[in-house]
């Protein structure tokens, strides 16, 4: 039990400093915003409260999520199998919930271009963000898991000890 709730407490903490970066672009004057909007287009009141708010508590859902499936069977796998399953749960939900939230954007808002020669294009380059986005999210979560996964341990052979 003790171990479940280190590697949660430690999950969360890497998850909002994961998240901390989308805060700062968004509501800062960079192009970010734009890059996002790209994907999914919500107005112009809930753009910033949905990439700049939403989706960052949401990675910080994702990271706690899987450090509670990972937690059981953190004594039993190694470190780095531990720091892949966890990266590879977080990562795996993200690209599904990126490529929903596209589709739908898709279905609610359609496509504004002027011209239908554009509609490819228009798709490429939002799937492109969509991976973008995916593969920077993807190196962030691997980074932070081996953090998370060593943190946790740790802590696991302190109890141990006692």
């Amino acid at each position: 039990m003790e171990t479940k709730n280190s590697i949660t407490k430690h999950a969360i903490i890497a998850g909002l400093f994961v998240c901390a970066i989308f805060p700062l672009l968004i509501f800062s004057k960079s192009s970010f915003i734009d890059l996002c909007i790209q994907i999914s287009d919500f107005g112009t009141f809930w753009n910033p409260v949905f990439w700049g708010i939403l989706f960052p508590l949401f990675i910080v859902f994702l990271f706690w999520k899987s450090a509670q499936k990972i937690s059981p069977s953190l004594n039993q796998i190694g470190y780095f199998q531990a720091c892949s399953q966890f990266s590879f749960g977080v990562s795996s939900k993200l690209i599904v919930a990126l490529f929903a939230i596209y589709t739908i954007g898709l279905f609610v808002n359609g496509l504004s271009v002027v011209l239908k020669s554009q509609i490819p294009y228009l798709i490429l380059f939002s799937i492109l963000m969509i991976l973008f986005l995916s593969f920077v999210l993807t190196i962030l979560t691997f980074i932070s898991s081996l953090i998370i996964v060593k943190a946790s341990q740790n802590t696991q052979a302190l109890n141990q000890t006692k």
